[in-house]
């Protein structure tokens, strides 16, 4: 059998008992060269690794086994999902993001590097907080897909609780997921917010006194969208892709991952031009949140600077109390956008 000749081999193939994790290593990575995946073989061997359930250098060590049968099936098929372009971190259902290891499915975004720095800039705040109150700190993330922002936010801060907010039902549950998964119960909570209809929003948590364990659904409570934006700080990395730039993206996100949490609108600015106006609302003299200042820390696509800094002159020109800041990200762009206000 010439393994460079054939995706799918015959798994009950007499020449499948002589293949060994080296030959199949290779195999795989001839097929994603073929089809001009990024460092094939490493690529290839992170996919055994998985499939094995090995670190990288176990895979090296274990080159002359002969995996089982099921082993191989496997290892083809996850082969052959990746070399069609669908990400690794799909196909193993994880993906690590500042230090912390991530569930993730098709339903969410996976976390990239360059968000890292937005975790940074709100521990910092979040830091600069606690000096001046002297109490625990409260966290909004908007968008907050696998929850990979709000719980790392968590793991690296104390006296904090951070409220997750997304607008999908099947992004929640992964959040929650991780939330459980990473021991953040106490200090992350998976919420409903729509922030394009600000007044729809619910916390589900048990009421004291709940049994733990119980199958019964936690009561909702309501929330105004007003009061949700009450809080010290909101973080979010919101859709910015401009809808006509969505077709330009690589296959590998544009066929795989949700098109809806990437979509910022004609403009790119859809989602900015709405918690900008949310916030500057939520200082009303007669809202409780004008009674302290805020932060506003935000993701950007960092060819939108001027575009943003409009927006932002636009919608807080009656806030007294305003400052706005840009950070670089490791490449030196400017990703972030930080707003004291209030």
């Amino acid at each position: 059998m010439n393994l460079k000749n054939s995706y799918n081999f015959n798994i009950d193939d007499d020449a499948d008992k002589d293949l060994s994790v080296y030959k199949l290593t290779k195999w795989g990575e001839f097929c994603l060269k073929s089809k001009n995946i990024a460092n094939p073989f490493n690529e290839s061997a992170v996919i055994m690794g998985h499939v094995l359930k090995k670190p990288l250098d176990g895979v090296i060590t274990s080159y002359n086994i002969k995996p089982a049968k099921n082993h191989i099936n496997l290892f083809k098929k996850l082969i052959i999902r990746r070399s069609l372009g669908e990400p690794y971190a799909y196909i193993a259902k994880k993906k690590e993001f500042y230090s912390t290891h991530f569930f993730v499915d098709k339903s969410v975004l996976i976390p990239r590097p360059d968000t890292e720095c937005l975790v940074e800039e709100t521990l910092k705040e979040i830091e600069r907080l606690q000096k001046d109150l002297k109490r625990k700190i409260s966290v909004v993330d908007l968008g907050t897909g696998s929850g990979a922002i709000a719980i790392s936010i968590a793991k690296n801060s104390s006296n904090v609780i951070i409220y997750a907010a997304d607008n999908s039902f099947k992004s929640l549950e992964v959040a929650k997921r991780n939330i459980i998964f990473n021991g953040a119960e106490g200090k992350v909570v998976a919420t409903y917010f729509n922030m394009l209809k600000p007044n729809i929003c619910w916390i589900n948590e048990p009421q004291s006194g709940e049994a733990a364990g119980s199958r019964e659904p936690a009561p909702k409570t309501k929330l105004s969208g007003n009061a949700l934006y009450d809080f010290d700080i909101i973080v979010s990395n919101p859709p910015y892709i401009k809808t006509g730039e969505l077709k330009t993206l690589d296959d590998g996100i544009k066929l795989y991952e949700p098109l809806k949490a990437l979509d910022g609108g004609k403009d790119g600015l859809k989602f900015y031009r709405k918690i900008f106006e949310l916030a500057a609302l939520a200082e009303n003299p007669l809202s409780s949140a004008s009674k302290k200042r805020k932060s506003l820390i935000l993701e950007i696509d960092y060819r939108e600077r001027s575009a943003i800094e409009h927006l932002y002159n636009e919608k807080f020109k009656d806030i007294i109390f305003k400052q706005i800041a840009f950070i670089n990200d490791l490449s030196k762009k400017e990703r972030v956008v930080k707003i004291l206000y209030g």
